[in-house]
């Protein structure tokens, strides 16, 4: 009969060895005359290649030279905003919007209570005592004026009555030689300005000068304005009728003279 098991001793120090197995250590396999196995030398591990991803040598990462890199390339940028918002500016201060031209309309004439029509050309002059009488043509002959122009012009009265109006418009050196003419042009018998008609403008079946009625000057600066006005129909034309309507041949004269016909507003 055997002797009971020991549960207790202990376990053998390797398995499958009889306990106080004292045999050699197991030798390599070449040393028995297998072939020696190959070896190779790898790289230790570390980061991936990224050059070569971009077409580089396969040289290692390099993360100082990748950021020098991406801030030269900011760095440019921002050099190129700047160029760009610089060259905007001075397009800007250097050629400024064009502001819209606000275009008035040519100031018209003053509304007047007739409405005269040109009779014939108008003429202007420099000699103006070779064109006056009297008084007048000697104070020009001593003050020469600088121009004198004279136009003529046609008018209907309310009862349909035509009248022909002669302005003359005396252009001086001074405020005060045309203050000092138109004195002397008003006073009586002292001279006038003559008129168109009288110097050979005809109106047929008309008058022959323009003197008798209807007189009105004003002055403006250096320029003296005479006004005349008597009916284009000679029967009509009368001395006595000339002075009946004398008042309203007058305020034809300075309507004419109120809406600057002939230059007159000049």
């Amino acid at each position: 009969m055997s002797e009971p098991y020991d549960y207790r001793a202990p376990a053998p120090p390797h398995p499958g060895r009889p306990q106080g197995w004292t045999g050699t250590s197991q030798m390599p396999s070449f040393a028995l005359g297998a072939p020696q196995p190959q070896t190779r030398d790898y790289a230790p591990y570390g980061p991936p290649d990224r050059d070569l991803g971009r077409g580089g040598s396969g040289g290692r990462f390099r993360p100082d030279r990748t950021k020098l890199v991406d801030y030269t390339l900011k760095g440019l940028g921002l050099v190129g905003v700047a160029l760009v918002s610089g060259f905007l500016w001075y397009l800007i201060r250097n050629n400024p919007a064009q502001q819209p031209v606000a275009h008035s309309s040519p100031p018209s004439a003053p509304a007047g209570v007739y409405a005269f029509q040109p009779y014939s050309d108008p003429s202007t002059v420099t000699d103006c005592a070779a064109h006056a009488t009297r008084d007048v043509q000697r104070y020009l002959q001593g003050n020469l004026c600088v121009s004198l122009r004279r136009s003529l012009f046609t008018a209907s009265l309310a009862d349909n009555d035509k009248v022909i109006t002669s302005v003359a418009v005396v252009r001086m050196p001074t405020a005060a030689m045309a203050s000092q003419l138109r004195r002397i042009s008003d006073g009586n018998a002292t001279g006038h300005v003559r008129d168109l008609v009288e110097d050979g403008v005809v109106v047929p079946g008309g008058p022959t000068s323009l003197q008798d009625a209807g007189y009105y000057s004003t002055q403006h600066g250096a320029r003296v304005v005479i006004v005349m006005t008597e009916f284009v129909d000679a029967d009509k034309d009368s001395a006595a009728n000339l002075n009946a309507n004398d008042h309203t041949l007058r305020a034809v004269s300075a309507d004419a003279a109120k809406q600057g016909i002939g230059g007159s507003g000049d």
